[in-house]
């Protein structure tokens, strides 16, 4: 491979398991053939630096790179960012996938909004067994994403795209002082280097399940969290105190008890931007704990947006009945081929 790609995918892994096969054929069958695929092993012990060098074999896009011993995995993003030679980088997790058109897409918005520095995609969520389940709802317009910003996570980690150098010549990198909110740090300061946004398809399917570092981790990933609101807090907002307590209800899963004094401060404190996605979030979260207040959400989400709403319930629905079943995302040949229709 002698000319510079125009993307290039980083993938990190560890012990991935079964998952390995489907997430990297995602990618070797994506419509969009420029690229290559930056793969840096983690010293898996569980058999997949055979599975990727067999991969390897098969398709001169992979590069691939095996660590020695387990650094982490934030190390090894950095570390696919300093191999990767293409001026954009997407991501992709060793348990997720990606739909067939998801780079074609992504390329097309970039190339078309030369000021936009990171793009991501809406997604749906799996299980172990790569049936749909959920769906991942994020905002999609520039001022929607910088509102959502200090309340949740705005982007799928594993769906984005974005820069790899930014305006100042500096290969961009994750702040290795965060091992599972380094995606959410990062983007804080990609926002400060050009416009950014969602397509508003669902690209990507993010695999739950146990072994999850974010699953795993639920005490880590909350004092991360809480870093890194508090400094997109201290830079938007300085000198204003942070209500700690609503932040943490609204990321955790909203409490009932919160939804009137959220949303109040919702208001005070961030345009309308981007409401029915986080209405509808919120309604997920209540709907265990109380059905009327869940409705509510939800009859508030559709009268922002009614449409967008409405498709929501539709597929939900459909997710329940079990009519949605596993994503489509192709095979490749022994060449690395797409055999997607």
């Amino acid at each position: 491979m002698n000319s510079t790609p125009r993307i290039s995918v980083v993938m990190t892994v560890y012990n991935a398991g079964g998952f390995l096969i489907e997430a990297v054929g995602s990618i070797l069958s994506q419509t969009f053939w420029d690229f290559e695929f930056v793969i840096v092993d983690d010293g898996s012990t569980d058999g997949s630096v055979e599975v990727l060098k067999d991969l390897s074999g098969r398709d001169q896009r992979i590069r691939l790179f095996c660590n020695p011993s387990n650094f982490g995995q934030t190390a090894c993003l950095n570390q696919g960012l300093r191999e990767a030679r293409a001026d954009w980088v997407a991501r992709q997790d060793a348990d997720d996938v990606s739909l067939p058109g998801r780079l074609e897409r992504q390329w097309a918005c970039v190339s078309e909004k030369c000021d936009t520095v990171l793009v991501g995609v809406n997604g749906w969520i799996m299980n172990k067994f790569s049936s749909v389940t959920g769906m991942i709802h994020v905002p999609v317009d520039d001022a929607a994403i910088r509102a959502s910003m200090v309340f949740r996570n705005p982007f799928i980690h594993t769906g984005v795209l974005f820069r790899r150098v930014d305006p100042r010549g500096a290969v961009v990198q994750y702040d290795e002082r965060y091992r599972i909110c380094q995606d959410w740090e990062l983007w804080s300061r990609l926002l400060d280097d050009g416009k950014v946004m969602n397509l508003p398809e669902r690209l990507v399917g993010y695999r739950h399940h146990q072994a999850s570092l974010s699953h795993a981790s639920g005490e880590k990933t909350r004092e991360e969290s809480e870093r890194v609101v508090s400094a997109i807090w201290d830079k938007g907002e300085a000198g204003r105190p942070i209500e700690k307590r609503l932040l943490e209800s609204f990321r955790e899963g909203l409490r009932v008890a919160d939804r009137g004094d959220f949303w109040r401060f919702y208001g005070r404190n961030r345009p309308a931007a981007g409401e029915a996605v986080h209405r509808v979030q919120a309604a997920g979260a209540l709907v265990g704990q109380d059905v009327m207040a869940a409705a509510g959400e939800l009859v508030a989400a559709w009268r922002l947006a009614p449409g967008w709403t409405s498709d929501v319930l539709v597929r939900s629905a459909a997710i329940r009945l079990g009519l949605v079943g596993t994503l489509k995302t192709g095979s490749f040949d022994r060449g690395g081929r797409s055999s997607a229709g």
